[in-house]
């Protein structure tokens, strides 16, 4: 393996790595990936009957299933927000994300009720154990009960420490996903309602907005149940409980190891990003005017329109 990957080669995985390039197979959880390219630079990853294909083998991936389900590309996404967020985003031709740790939501990233922990790091112990001794090369006589449950232990408190710090270098854009409006989503995810936006968009439209970044992960959040399981121990940031279902969330997330921010700032390009602007139903004739003269003086493309809901009904 030379290691030697790119940008290109990374982007080129996330968007074919269900499937052997050469003759289709799909991989399953626990097959080897081989990364690399063909005659003529040409990427491809390959399943282990096809991999003597590659000319170059740049990295082999024990495949395993994403923690989440990637929307379909027609997907409609929304973002609702005041006319700040909405000036900041098209003023800077940025998207924000915030950090995990910033959200309300005390369960962001947690693996579980408290009263439960006791549950996941009995089950952990035992399969930190196994593997332990179980590890290639590793000399039987030490596998000793005292030192099993010794690197059991470290490895658990290992797991609890970093699910701490990810909340703190888990950076997340949240979007709703819909084919329509949402009054509740116009109501929660802008301070002030009657002088608000949302912007239409779709799943493509925003990887290709973010320049398909390989390092922002788009998917649907999962809700769950906390008292009677838990969230994935490598997904956590992909859960959330029962009761935020009506939010519908797709999720775009990126890890920043070095950064304390409260937030990240991503380039994305607005008229790929927008594909139309909404403004509250509940605000007035002059914010409307507002939101239309800022949409021309930075040049934007999208459609700016009243909510579909401020339309009047006939009885």
């Amino acid at each position: 393996m030379t290691l030697k990957t790119t940008r290109e080669l990374d982007i080129f995985y996330n968007e074919h790595r269900s499937n052997c390039s050469n003759c289709g197979k799909s991989f399953i959880e626990g097959d080897t990936a081989h990364l690399g390219y063909l005659k003529g630079r040409n990427p491809a990853v390959l399943c282990d009957k096809c991999a003597p294909l590659l000319k170059e083998t740049v990295i082999r991936y024990y495949w395993q299933n994403l923690e989440y389900e990637e929307p379909s590309p027609d997907s409609i996404l929304w973002r609702y927000m005041d006319l700040a967020k909405f000036i900041s985003l098209i003023s800077r031709e940025e998207l924000f994300f915030a950090a995990a740790s910033s959200f309300e939501d005390i369960f962001e990233g947690a693996k579980g009720l408290e009263r439960d922990k006791y549950k996941w790091d009995s089950f952990y112990k035992g399969f930190f154990k196994q593997a332990v001794a179980t590890a290639p090369g590793r000399n039987p006589i030490n596998n000793t009960e005292e030192k099993l449950t010794e690197e059991a232990n470290r490895l658990l408190d290992e797991i609890e420490n970093n699910g701490q710090k990810s909340r703190e270098y888990t950076y997340i854009s949240c979007w709703h996903l819909n084919c329509y409006e949402s009054e509740a989503m116009w109501k929660l995810y802008s301070k002030d309602c009657a002088n608000a936006v949302a912007i239409q968009t779709t799943a493509k439209r925003i990887y290709e907005a973010i320049d398909k970044d390989p390092n922002i992960s788009i998917g649907k959040v999962k809700y769950i149940d906390f008292t009677n399981r838990f969230a994935s121990i490598n997904g956590t940031f992909w859960y959330k409980r029962k009761s935020f279902e009506y939010e519908n969330e797709v999720r775009l997330i990126t890890t920043k190891i070095q950064s304390n921010d409260k937030g990240v700032y991503i380039p994305v390009n607005i008229d790929t990003l927008i594909e139309k602007i909404y403004v509250s139903p509940y605000a007035s004739e002059w914010f409307f005017d507002v939101v239309k003269n800022v949409v021309e003086k930075y040049s934007i493309k999208a459609e700016v329109t009243y909510s579909m809901m401020k339309a009047k009904p006939f009885y």
